[in-house]
């Protein structure tokens, strides 16, 4: 599943009405509300491993509430980003695709 949605929100030819339509738009917000609460659940346990106790309910609805908003806008970035390579290699999909895992792969690791 996340697989084909980072193959879709990485496709240079889509146009952004089409990133924008439902068939786009529900895997990305799921996908960002998965990932938040991982992420929340991470940091909870880290915090519990630290200081001895979980988040605060208040703490952790706004984490959930920024983290889905930094990973919705993140998804349509990447989008921009990737038609500006495309263009940057004059319309060469196959040298915008190596770029681009080549980019995500290095930044994933990372993250």
């Amino acid at each position: 599943m996340l697989t084909n949605l980072y193959l879709q929100t990485t496709n240079p030819k889509l146009t952004i009405r089409q990133f924008f339509s439902s068939d786009i738009m529900i895997p990305v917000i799921g996908s960002a509300v998965f990932h938040a609460a991982v992420y929340s659940i991470a940091l909870n346990v880290a915090s519990y491993a630290f200081l001895g106790k979980p988040l605060e309910y208040v703490v952790n609805m706004r984490l959930f509430i920024v983290l889905i908003l930094i990973m919705s806008v993140g998804y349509f970035a990447r989008f921009l980003h990737v038609k500006d390579v495309y263009c940057a290699y004059n319309y060469d999909m196959q040298k915008t695709r190596a770029h681009l895992d080549k980019l995500y792969i290095g930044w994933i690791f990372i993250a």
